[in-house]
């Protein structure tokens, strides 16, 4: 029987050949077309909020090791074996991930394309420990009928009727699971960890204001990118007022989890976000590439301009306004800033640019 974790990968995050972090991601498809959705700061190396380095020496990420589950078939025989692909990140000068089209507040969540039918490099070892480069398909069939292939999350979910989105039959209060690599543990067969968590606020109103929801999960590094689903072994699942007992495991994908929240490290550990499924196919039906690592960040003189061309009119009333303690608008035109630069910027950064160019109008009375 397989399980939803074989559609889970293993992703090292590296700077060549340097290991940078340890991520999770899982096999996905849409319109015939294959991709690993794993967390943004993944791959890029930057806190989705702050834009931040998360390397100590601020390294840059451009290649990525994936360890997958690679189905095995010939005649009669089925198995599976764990094998890596290396994908660089980045082709011509470009990210090869697609990103969601709403910069702010950012979507943690990417795509990678995959071809399945591409000479993927990857690095094997001898007998005596010598390392060897060659190529794989993650899907082929030779001569003597030896078939490999991957298993998407979407080849093993539970479908009924006409619905298109299960989280909305999600609730707070119930049990998913969310399987991943928590600090890169695994053993010799390379198998993800699966962890029990409980849905902490509504998917349907989200969270902020976002196609997100929070969980209840002790979950640690590593486990960034890891796909969250419902899942009965019996066969047995409430769809609003209706009960089903199937013969056969229920498995429903709810979304990618991208790590935890909170301002103490004890409430850290244990609350977290999940990106709900749909933002996923908005990313891949949008295609949108990110921008290099070295243009991702505006400079100061772009976010000027910017602010400068959106302050209203009155400028006096407005700087005065603005520089009020617990000023609502200051708090909306920051939202409208991030947004208009497409949040490529730090937060903090963007609101001393706005405060001190309202106080510069307050002393020069422009």
């Amino acid at each position: 029987m397989i399980q939803p974790s074989e559609a889970v990968v293993h992703l090292s995050i590296n700077r060549d050949d340097i290991p940078l972090a340890v991520g999770t991601g899982v096999f996905y498809k849409k319109d015939n077309k294959s991709y690993i959705i794993t967390a943004w700061h993944n791959l890029t190396g930057r806190h989705s909020e702050t834009l931040e380095s998360l390397s100590n020496n601020l390294s840059i990420p451009n290649k990525v090791i994936v360890t997958f589950s690679h189905l095995i078939s010939q005649g009669d025989f089925n198995g599976n074996s764990r094998h890596s692909i290396h994908i660089p990140l980045e082709e011509n000068g470009k990210p090869i991930y697609f990103i969601h089209p709403q910069g702010w507040p950012k979507v943690d969540v990417v795509a990678i394309p995959i071809d399945l039918t591409k000479e993927y490099s990857t690095v094997g070892k001898l007998i005596d420990g010598k390392k060897i480069e060659f190529s794989m398909k993650l899907k082929s069939e030779n001569n003597l009928g030896l078939k490999t292939d991957i298993v998407h999350i979407q080849d093993l979910e539970f479908r009924y009727k006409d619905i298109e989105d299960y989280t909305d039959y999600l609730y707070a209060s119930e049990d998913i699971f969310i399987i991943g690599y928590p600090k890169g543990i695994t053993d010799y067969t390379g198998q993800p960890i699966w962890k029990r968590a409980t849905v902490a606020s509504s998917p349907h109103l989200g969270w902020e204001g976002q196609k997100q929801f929070l969980v209840d999960c002790a979950s640690k590094q590593g486990m960034s990118g890891a796909p969250a689903f419902f899942y009965n072994l019996k066969g047995s699942i409430q769809l609003g007022g209706t009960q089903l007992m199937m013969n056969s495991p229920i498995t429903v994908f709810h979304g990618i989890y991208v790590g935890r929240i909170g301002g103490t490290s004890e409430f850290e550990a244990q609350i977290g976000r999940v990106w709900k499924r749909k933002v996923i196919d908005e990313i891949i039906d949008n295609e949108q590439v990110d921008y290099p690592h070295d243009e991702l960040l505006l400079c100061e003189k772009d976010i000027m301009k910017v602010i400068e061309e959106n302050w209203p009119s009155d400028k006096n009333k407005y700087a005065e306004d603005m520089l009020k303690e617990d000023s609502m608008l200051s708090k909306i035109y920051m939202n409208e800033i991030m947004k208009n630069i497409n949040g490529r910027a730090n937060y903090k950064d963007v609101e001393s640019y706005i405060l001190g160019y309202a106080n510069n109008i307050i002393e020069n009375q422009l």
